[in-house]
């Protein structure tokens, strides 16, 4: 269904124009899905903040961030999707600078403003080049494939991924969402970031597609793989709850990406069902990881009103004190670990099975070698995450208090606990009803392989049957365990603690020391070290204090991005010289920047 609205002056004669089919009703749903239990949650959260936060601020840009996801959904030519996802940029810029006061909130949101900018060029000069070679600003009228494809193509990769957080784009992430208010949060990670995944299905896999080449959905896989296990690596180092969920985001979108690269290199190979199985695969990540991604974050604002920090070193003992949000929390954690019968593992399964066909069809065997070598990478990246959540639920909500905070932590309201139980049942739901999933994915993906099979038929797992035997498993280790407690009662010893007699939180395992094993593993990817400090005037023998703390350095930011920014500042403020009030400097520059012009052109035509 299309449909438009009468041109206003800004976009010349094209008009806002609109298209809604199976694809775009899939991503309306899932923003839908989300911005209910969002809203709910919210108006308890914010009151926490109400001290600290422009509230007409947060009531204003909300609506206006959810209107233009829709709007960018159902954009049908590249300047109505602009407009929308300008609309889109601004309003999530005003919700992370949400608490205004706080000078690392204003940085953080002018990094993601700043990182939005970098993208909408890309953006816009793919669609220029797409216009140039079309004479069309519709989507559906371009039909770039080969060569002429790849320009334009790559630009949007670039443009696009910058905001699905995809490595190396990812920079802003980590950044913004600690920044933002846990529902900005959600909304942001398990949707604003989907949306930017929904033109790349669009344009380079289904409609037509509008671009292709056969080394874009090589480039998107590679991408993707390597986001995921970035994501992941990452997210171990961290000690803020949100920082660490954020990291997760880059992970998952490379799942995603993962799923789509191998659509389209399956699609270019021949291979119709693995494409079809690869594309079902991502689409419904989209909406498994909108759902556990948006429970976590709502998890961790809970445990920031309740707790009054995020930082896993300063919390512990929560499971006691905060009895529904702990269940919620480790919910979420095990569906984005891909333990079944959650949906994350619903979803994970069917990438595994796409991976496993252009494996055993791939037509050559350096194809079917790195297939099966990808199958391996998605594991590692599934077991690293399973590492990093055991981290994030046991230090947070297990064991004992690590601060005053922690011990005087209270449960979170009911509007933002029904907010978390909702999502919760999104989990369960999703996983255990896949096959009802699957039929519906089944019209969206048909297109890559008009004559298949239902796609439900390749969900070859008894979710009924799985469920029962967890629960009948679970059941006998209890009574067993029962009995055993009955035959041998529990005797109450005084325990050796170290020597040091009373059992306190500093005994306790913590965040850096729990990751630390799989730090030193991986530490040459961002030059992990561990700084000692050794103190007393007989520190040889018998030391008084002893200090270790480890360091990481963010090699992509110190070697990478940091020399580019220290060069875009010089070369602005050598910019900036120009503007000296001087009528001749001004005449000079612009007498020089039609010369160059007219060269330029003369030189193209």
């Amino acid at each position: 269904m299309a449909f438009s609205l009468p041109s206003p002056f800004f976009l010349a004669e094209v008009g806002f124009e609109f298209r809604l089919d199976r694809l775009a009703a899939w991503f309306l749903a899932v923003i839908a899905l989300i911005a209910i239990p969002v809203a709910g949650y919210s108006p308890e959260y914010m009151g926490h903040l109400a001290k600290r936060a422009d509230m007409r601020v947060f009531v204003a840009a909300l609506p206006a961030l959810l209107l233009s996801m829709v709007l960018v959904v159902l954009a049908a030519n590249a300047l109505t999707f602009l407009v929308a996802w300008e609309l889109m940029s601004l309003s999530s810029f005003f919700l992370v600078a949400t608490d205004q006061r706080d000078p690392s909130t204003r940085r953080a949101a002018l990094i993601y403003l700043s990182a939005t900018r970098v993208g909408t060029a890309f953006l816009a000069g793919a669609f220029l080049w797409a216009h140039a070679l079309t004479a069309s600003w519709t989507f559906a009228d371009w039909r770039l494939h080969g060569a002429v494809g790849l320009g334009p193509g790559l630009l949007l990769v670039v443009g696009l991924g910058v905001k699905t957080g995809m490595w190396p784009f990812h920079l802003w992430l980590p950044i913004a969402h600690p920044a933002a208010p846990s529902p900005v949060s959600a909304l942001m990670s398990g949707v604003m970031v989907k949306v930017a995944v929904y033109m790349i299905i669009r344009l380079f896999v289904l409609s037509g597609p509008a671009l292709s080449h056969p080394a874009l959905g090589w480039i998107v896989l590679a991408v993707g793989a390597v986001s995921s296990f970035w994501g992941v690596l990452f997210a171990l180092l961290q000690h803020d709850l949100k920082r660490l969920l954020a990291y997760h985001t880059v992970e998952n979108i490379g799942l995603i990406l993962t799923g789509v690269g191998g659509a389209m290199a399956a699609r270019d190979l021949g291979l119709a069902t693995a494409a079809r199985v690869a594309l079902a695969a991502a689409l419904f990540h989209v909406v498994n990881h909108a759902a556990f991604k948006s429970l976590l974050f709502l998890g961790a604002g809970a445990v920031d009103a309740g707790a009054g920090t995020r930082d896993l070193e300063r919390l512990g003992g929560l499971g006691r004190r905060m009895a529904v949000t702990f269940p919620c929390f480790v919910l979420g954690s095990a569906a984005i670990c891909a333990l079944p019968p959650l949906n994350g593992f619903a979803s994970e399964w069917l990438l595994y099975q796409s991976v496993l066909g252009i494996a055993g069809g791939g037509p050559s065997p350096v194809t079917r070698f790195l297939a099966m070598m990808l199958i391996g990478w998605i594991a590692l990246v599934g077991a690293l995450a399973l590492a990093c959540f055991v981290k994030a639920v046991g230090v947070a909500f297990l064991g004992r208090a690590r601060s005053e905070n922690a011990e005087c932590a209270q449960e979170a309201p009911v509007g933002m606990l029904a907010a978390q139980l909702l999502l919760g049942v999104y989990c369960v739901a999703l996983g255990l009803l896949a096959p009802a999933v699957l039929a519906t994915l089944h019209p969206i993906v048909q297109p890559l392989e008009p004559n298949g099979m239902p796609l439900a038929s390749v969900w070859t797992l008894p979710a009924a049957s799985v469920v029962a035997v967890m629960g009948a498993t679970a059941g006998v280790i209890a009574l067993w365990l029962r009995w055993a407690d009955v035959r041998r009662p529990a005797r109450v010893f005084v325990t050796w603690e170290c020597g040091f007699g009373t059992l306190t939180s500093r005994m306790q395992a913590t965040a850096t020391s729990f990751a630390q094993p799989i730090a030193r593993m991986f530490g040459v990817l961002y030059g992990y070290d561990v700084h000692r400090q050794i103190e007393g005037e007989h520190r040889r023998l018998f030391p008084e204090e002893i200090r270790a703390e480890p360091k990481t350095e963010p090699v992509l930011e110190s070697r990478f991005y940091n020399p580019i920014v220290l060069w875009v500042n010089q070369v602005a403020e050598w910019l900036g010289r120009l503007q000296a009030g001087s009528i001749h400097l001004y005449l000079l520059t612009m007498f020089a920047t039609l010369l160059v012009l007219l060269i330029a052109g003369a030189y193209v035509r």
